[in-house]
């Protein structure tokens, strides 16, 4: 697999020499509030992608950095932890600031597009930090089933049919 692409967005696969895109978008203090902490030294992100390039051949996780019709690369977002069942989504963080905020959406979107229909799961994992107000909200919107939470964090499922229905309402902003 190269990459995914649709609604004039491109997601592909990560490779090391994105390490230094990742540490700034992680390590951005109005992103890393919502996600788990990362290490900032460039040679351990390196090693860290190398590693992960030996799951993503045995199909264990994917790690994509989204692209936007103007070149710009803006997020990061990664399926992990794929067993037979299912499959979790996460670690999707976009630049601070981003000018064109409909293109996060149409990245989980195409995201949990490739989940349900490329790897063919009938549902999906994602926890969301309870802080996080506006994506808590956004992803209200398919009506996912709260499984579990803790201090920081709501752990949701999400069903292939919640899932599209949602994505057809989105799509007609697009």
């Amino acid at each position: 697999m190269e990459s995914l692409n649709k609604y004039k967005i491109k997601l592909r696969l990560v490779e090391e020499t994105d390490a230094d895109f990742i540490i700034k978008l992680r390590s951005d203090e109005s992103k890393a509030r919502f996600i788990s902490k990362t290490d900032s030294d460039i040679n351990n992100q390196k090693l860290w992608i190398k590693e992960y390039k030996i799951r993503e051949k045995n199909k264990q996780e994917f790690y994509f950095i989204a692209i936007d019709e103007n070149n710009n690369a803006f997020a990061t977002y990664r399926v992990y932890n794929i067993n037979e069942h299912t499959a979790e989504i996460g670690s999707f963080v976009s630049k601070p600031d981003y000018d064109i905020p409909i293109n996060v959406i149409k990245v989980d979107i195409i995201i949990k597009s490739f989940v349900f229909s490329t790897l063919g799961f009938g549902q999906l994992n994602f926890e969301v930090r309870k802080n996080n107000k506006s994506v808590v909200n956004y992803h209200s919107k398919f009506k996912p089933t709260l499984v579990n939470e803790d201090e920081l964090n709501y752990y949701y499922i999400l069903e292939k049919e919640l899932f599209n229905a949602g994505k057809l309402k989105f799509e007609k902003l697009f």
